[in-house]
């Protein structure tokens, strides 16, 4: 993972886009207001409220391009840093648009949605910064997949171990590689309980200490690493399941404001 910090991506370029974007308009809207009562019916108005419209359609195909795999079109990395700084921008532009007129419409619903969506945006960048894993697929440098394979190693390595040893220790060894992944958001938030390698681990390490030979500790050593493994796996899919309850919020409410903005625009031209 790039340790460039998605908000300075690139030299900070789309916090200087937005900067300019914002300044730009604020200054017209200071240089307007002596001369018409600041609303979105004024030429400020509309160009505000067009950039704005323009703005929230173009954020709202990050979506898409997050799902792209394969597209050439800039970066997932560079498409979330123009999403965050750029999203910030339209809650300006969008206020300015309507010069601080709200009602009970049709149109300040529409800047109610565009907060909320930007205000949930917040908090889901929140998230990935804290958990920079959480922008890609990997966990702790590896895929899932990857991890899973690395787990069926060691599997493999305690059985060999137990070849020669009291069956006991074989029966800990095949429970623990039956241990469960968490699955479900519920499951996934929880923490794991009576886990098998956990107590693979706590009946190595006594043995262990109560004299047991070689094989019993290299046993326990590499019942531990597996025990480091899983617990980094299941926080990695606990990370998840939070980002996913974040979606279930910011999905929806960037859907309703799209309806929400179309509705708004529709009305302008109808109406006014």
């Amino acid at each position: 993972m790039d340790r460039e910090n998605l908000l300075e991506f690139a030299g900070f370029r789309y916090l200087k886009l937005a900067g300019g974007l914002t300044a730009a308009s604020v200054l017209a809207y200071v240089l307007e207001a002596p001369r018409t009562v600041p609303n979105g019916g004024t030429w400020l108005g509309y160009t505000l409220g067009t950039l704005g419209a323009l703005l929230i359609v173009w954020l709202s195909l990050f979506g898409i391009r997050k799902r792209a795999y394969r597209s050439s079109l800039g970066s997932v990395r560079g498409w979330l840093s123009a999403h965050v700084w750029l999203g910030l921008a339209v809650v300006v532009i969008g206020t300015l648009h309507c010069g601080f007129q709200f009602g009970w419409n049709i149109h300040t619903l529409a800047w109610a949605l565009m907060l909320l969506v930007v205000l949930s945006g917040i908090w889901g960048v929140g998230v990935y910064l804290r958990n920079p894993e959480l922008l890609g697929r990997r966990a702790g440098g590896l895929s899932i997949a990857q991890r899973l394979e690395a787990l069926a190693q060691l599997d493999a390595e305690s059985r060999q171990l137990t070849t020669d040893m009291d069956p006991r220790f074989g029966t800990l060894i095949e429970a623990s590689a039956r241990a469960p992944l968490p699955r479900g958001l519920r499951g996934r938030l929880g923490a794991p309980r009576n886990c098998p390698t956990d107590a693979a681990v706590s009946a190595l390490h006594a043995a262990s200490l109560a004299g047991g030979s070689r094989a019993v500790r290299e046993l326990y050593a590499v019942q531990l690493r597996r025990q480091q493994q899983l617990g980094n796996l299941r926080e990695y899919l606990r990370l998840k399941a939070w980002t996913e309850i974040w979606l279930l919020f910011h999905v929806p409410l960037s859907m309703a404001l799209l309806v929400a903005l179309t509705a708004h625009v529709i009305s302008v031209f109808v109406y006014w």
